[in-house]
């Protein structure tokens, strides 16, 4: 490599964002869309119940009134909840779009007029890997990030018409700067959980000669069977160690932040006695502490080795 390729890598990074418009820009757009369409629609069907919104505009009030721990909850909890559909389905294209990353390249020759520019192997490989891990994420927070905040101009127009203050009855218990700030390290956490999946992923669409999704889901399918056949006749139980029970395990464990920290203050069964804590939905230590986890550098050295074997496979490839 020489001293322009963070220019090349950005020029990469940037080829795969026009590329995809569907997965990177339209799909956020759509998201976020339907979320204010359904938002606004339940608003004006609760409207044709709710007789000149009394009962809407009381139940502001008495928010308002509520102490500032449980308006953090309730905030933080609604913004959070707003967010969930588009890092599960942010996830998933990414599973689709590692898959076929390079061998599209390979399946429409492509992969020839790329190789005559003074692009290596190494830098193609990376750029596919840093737009599922940085580019995507920054996308779709940023997609977040206006959904919450159109969610919250929306609130406000109703406390108004309430007659509260809208800035210490929702956005003061938002704590937005954290929340964002707490997201963008989680999905950075999450990108280096997620890697060796993405690498496997990347590694399968180097070489499979037709349909490296199903190729990069039956390898392991296959081994899983196996495994478990094998435990199940030789010694009449499930296998201490599996590896589709790893995967499966690895995808549906959540980073972001989830945890509620809190106490109990006193003897009360309607846990109107329950003190919520300043980290409610924004728990930066239990996004962090996946770091100090030897599964994860396990996972980071298996996705480097799978990687590196990706860009083996790219530099002898030439067709499909």
């Amino acid at each position: 490599m020489n001293a322009r390729w963070p220019v090349v890598l950005w020029s990469l990074l940037r080829r795969e964002f026009w590329e995809g418009p569907g997965a990177f820009k339209w799909t956020p757009i759509v998201i976020f869309a339907l979320t204010l369409f359904f938002v606004l629609f339940a608003l004006a069907l609760g409207s044709k119940f709710d007789n000149e919104m009394t009962y809407t505009l009381d139940a502001i009030r008495l928010f308002a009134d509520s102490p500032i721990d449980q308006r953090r909850m309730v905030v933080s909890g609604s913004l959070f909840a707003s967010s969930v559909i588009y890092f599960q389905l942010m996830v998933l294209i990414l599973l689709f779009y590692l898959s076929s990353c390079l061998y599209d390249d390979r399946k429409d020759r492509s992969i020839l007029f790329w190789k005559s520019l003074p692009v290596s192997d190494t830098l193609t490989v990376t750029s596919k890997i840093l737009t599922a891990c940085l580019l995507a994420p920054a996308i779709y927070l940023a997609a977040v990030i206006a959904t919450q905040l159109a969610l919250l101009i929306i609130a406000s127009l109703f406390g108004l018409a309430a007659g509260i203050n809208p800035f210490s009855a929702f956005w003061l218990p938002a704590s937005l700067p954290k929340m964002w700030f707490v997201m963008a390290v989680g999905l950075i956490v999450q990108a280096l959980w997620l890697l060796p999946i993405y690498a496997w992923l990347v590694f399968c669409s180097s070489w499979a000669p037709r349909v490296p999704i199903l190729v990069a889901v039956t390898i392991p399918a296959t081994i899983a069977l196996v495994q478990h056949v094998w435990s199940l006749l030789s010694v009449f139980k499930l296998p201490d160690f599996n590896i589709g029970y790893i995967i499966l395990k690895r995808l549906g464990t959540g980073i972001m932040p989830n945890s509620i920290e809190g106490r109990v203050v006193g003897t009360q069964s309607d846990f109107s006695d329950f003190q919520f804590g300043e980290e409610v939905f924004m728990s930066l230590p239990n996004v962090l502490s996946y770091l100090a986890r030897v599964e994860m550098w396990i996972g980071i050295g298996i996705a480097l080795i799978l990687l590196a074997g990706a860009v083996w496979f790219r530099g002898r490839a030439t067709d499909s």
